[in-house]
């Protein structure tokens, strides 16, 4: 049983589908362990310097999700963005 409950924007499920086919597995790979445990050492997980709350996860050296905790109910993470350096 996964220990937190993702939740993604529509941004983010917008941003999923134009991520090339290569990438599908990383990030499924990268939602299953910040499920599981945000700061799993892959994930490579710290504080988004340019936005208070939100925290990012390494996918792969140039690929990452933006994330953060559900205001009310911390066991959920709300998916912001996912992809390169440049999607803020």
């Amino acid at each position: 049983m996964p220990r937190y409950k993702l939740k993604p924007t529509s941004r983010f499920k917008r941003l999923l589908k134009k991520l090339p086919p290569k990438l599908k597995q990383p990030v499924r790979k990268a939602l299953g362990l910040l499920q599981e445990n945000p700061s799993h050492p892959s994930l490579r997980t710290k504080k988004y310097k340019s936005i208070v709350g939100v925290w990012e996860s390494s996918i792969d050296m140039n690929n990452r999700l933006l994330w953060e905790y559900d205001a009310a109910e911390k066991t959920i993470i709300i998916l912001l963005a996912v992809g390169g350096h440049d999607i803020l």
